[in-house]
């Protein structure tokens, strides 16, 4: 019935794959959970994920690092049930009953594809302060949004035909609205897409200085959309702003800000207390650099 797959990198899944566990088992379910170790380089935590002891547990370590997204294809390449729950390893639910709300939702049998959500704590370190602003702000579901770009990829349903016929990939870098790209995607091939309220709580936050270079990548990914899949590239938010930034002969001022303002900004970005309104200036300074390039 329910195959529940983790992708892992660098994390200890031994809370999040015992609590998915009990709650199967208290369901009375036929299920399997499967975790996929990309090349994770800490050896001790990957001994730790290795030596999980559960029934219906499979532990698969690659050989070299393919990214997320292959990750995740592989683990449903691999799952055996006909409904793939795929949630990140630094998520863990935010309700016991968690398991059992998709259950309900695959009984209705009224969709294809299902996100849950995700959820932030209350507080977090300064260290980490960007990446927490950032998703409580653009992450948490947001009401009569296109059900499309909400599907988020570290808390979501699907049945497997639909997921081995879209599979994720096709951009150049491996972060960075590729849960978007992939939820476009689903939306060409008219899957049926349903958002709920069973949100997991992402435990996982990156440095503030670690978020800005990986959301660097993200923009690349967004700029390779826009010059090879304009059709997807114009639901997102950063290139309809750029066009408009364009139309006005505004792209070489703003990239000339970008250059000369970087490192103040990166200073706030970078510091204890980063600014929101500085970050969204960062990002659309810095692809309108790129682009000038």
């Amino acid at each position: 019935m329910l195959s529940v797959l983790f992708p892992v990198y660098n994390w200890d899944i031994s809370q999040l794959a015992k609590e998915i566990h009990s709650q199967c088992v208290a369901q009375s379910i036929a299920f399997e959970i499967i975790a996929v170790d990309d090349c994770s380089p800490n050896t001790e935590i990957k001994n730790t994920n290795s030596q999980l002891n559960l029934e219906h547990f499979r532990w698969i370590e690659l050989a070299e690092n393919v990214g997320n997204a292959e990750a995740r294809n592989i683990l449903a390449r691999t799952a055996k049930n006909d409904w793939l729950l795929f949630m990140d390893a630094d998520m863990m639910p935010a309700a016991d009953d968690f398991i059992l709300r998709y259950l309900h939702e695959i009984q209705l049998d009224d969709f294809d594809v299902m996100s849950g959500g995700i959820l932030y704590e209350s507080e977090v370190s300064s260290d980490y302060k960007l990446k927490w602003l950032h998703g409580t702000k653009t992450e948490q579901q947001i009401e009569n949004k296109d059900p499309y770009l909400e599907i988020r990829g570290n808390n979501f349903l699907i049945r497997k035909e639909i997921f081995l016929q879209n599979p994720l990939g096709g951009l150049p870098e491996n972060y960075g609205y590729v849960d978007t790209h992939f939820g476009l995607k689903l939306k060409q091939a008219k899957a049926r897409v349903k958002i709920i309220d069973n949100p997991a709580i992402h435990l996982g936050l990156e440095t503030n200085q670690r978020f800005v270079e990986k959301f660097k990548t993200a923009l690349r990914n967004a700029y390779w959309m826009m010059n090879n899949q304009p059709e997807m590239a114009d639901n997102l938010k950063i290139i309809k702003v750029y066009k408009k930034i364009n139309r006005w002969k505004l792209r070489k001022p703003i990239a000339a800000l970008y250059r000369s303002f970087e490192k103040p900004m990166l200073a706030n970005l970078h510091s204890k207390n980063p600014s929101l309104f500085v970050f969204q200036f960062f990002k659309l300074a810095y692809f309108c650099d790129f682009a000038e390039k």
